[in-house]
């Protein structure tokens, strides 16, 4: 079974699609069954590490207009809804949905276009998976899914150990929260400079990067704010300082609008951290029961509750970031991986 794998969302490898491209393809190798043949398609110049057992199938740009000339493959899996190239006509499609984010990002107009399009790739599809329950309710609520197998395949998780990595050198030495993610208005990140009035004696790092018209106004909003000297924009970061900030944040920080999934939730409940999110999107379903939630965006309320987890998390730490980190655990690359290959089974049986 030649199975080919669109991992074209690596040529932004600091994204989150682009890091679920890359471990994607690195975690399938791993549990590979022998009757599998694997092979990844890459932008065109893309470095990636070579699997001795895997073929790297570099993109060109007819590819992308004429599916007949793709490569061939038993099964062709796009690991995003808006794929790079049109699979081959005689292979089985495979379509991973991530979120309809589009519905409130864009125009009218444009957001109707873009239904549109995913409604073509849906009717091209063999099988569709969603990475969470509420990115599945709201393509059905969008889209025409007729009988076609529907699948929730949550996100895998990995926060890898890196027992050597120390303090930034740029990080004062004072407590502070930790936020991630790209700099875009649905993440809320303006939410929580308000909020850091009420934590003088917090520093607020708000990792990512920031070089973005959102990212412009975040730093404008600092800029006339009372806390101005308490929020670190240090941008991208390497793996180590990453590392670092989730396991020695006082609490992490996701005030989000839209979320198919929310990758770095995960990531910080696996550093046994106690996370704080809103209660929109696909959070709740991430979150879980162990998550606190703001119902809204004032000052004041956010920082109750923010008070309220810190209080009771503080009086049992240890056993709560155990709790923690067992609940993160079963969002796992295995089981992930596992589900897919289960599928790839019934597919072609």
């Amino acid at each position: 079974m030649r199975l080919l794998v669109d991992i074209y969302k690596t040529n932004d490898i600091y994204s989150g699609l682009g890091q679920y491209s890359l471990n994607f393809a690195n975690e399938l190798m791993k549990y590979c069954p022998e009757n599998l043949t694997p092979a990844f398609l890459i932008p065109a110049g893309f470095s990636f590490p070579k699997h001795p057992e895997a073929e790297w199938v570099h993109t060109a740009f007819w590819q992308r207009i004429m599916p007949t000339l793709s490569p061939k493959a038993d099964i062709w899996h796009s690991l995003h809804q808006f794929p790079s190239h049109l699979p081959h006509p005689s292979s089985k499609f495979i379509l991973t949905v991530h979120d309809l984010n589009f519905l409130n990002e864009k125009t009218p107009a444009k957001a109707a276009k873009y239904l549109r399009r995913l409604q073509k790739n849906v009717n091209r599809a063999s099988a569709i998976t969603a990475i969470s329950d509420y990115t599945g309710k709201v393509l059905k609520e969008n889209i025409d899914t007729g009988n076609k197998n529907l699948l929730t395949i949550h996100d895998g998780v990995r926060l890898e150990l890196r027992p050597d990595a120390e303090m930034p050198l740029w990080l004062p030495d004072k407590p502070f929260f930790f936020s991630l993610s790209v700099f875009k208005e649905k993440k809320n990140l303006h939410s929580l400079i308000p909020l850091m009035e009420h934590f003088p004696g917090h520093l607020l790092v708000l990792g990512g990067n920031n070089q973005t018209s959102y990212g412009n106004s975040i730093r404008e909003m600092i800029k006339d704010s009372e806390v101005s000297e308490n929020i670190l924009l240090p941008g991208v970061l390497d793996e180590d300082e990453k590392y670092w900030l989730y396991k020695h944040c006082r609490a992490f920080l996701f005030p989000s609008l839209a979320e198919g999934f929310g990758l770095p939730v995960i990531e910080a409940m696996l550093a046994g951290k106690q996370v704080f999110l809103s209660r929109l999107a696909s959070l709740p379903e991430t979150g879980g029961v162990l998550a606190f939630y703001w119902d809204n965006f004032d000052p004041a309320d956010m920082a109750s509750v923010l008070r309220t987890g810190l209080e009771l998390r503080e009086k049992e730490p240890g056993a709560c970031s155990k709790e923690i980190r067992e609940y993160a655990s079963r969002f796992n690359w295995e089981s992930c991986i596992r589900k897919f290959l289960e599928l790839y089974q019934t597919i072609l049986s």
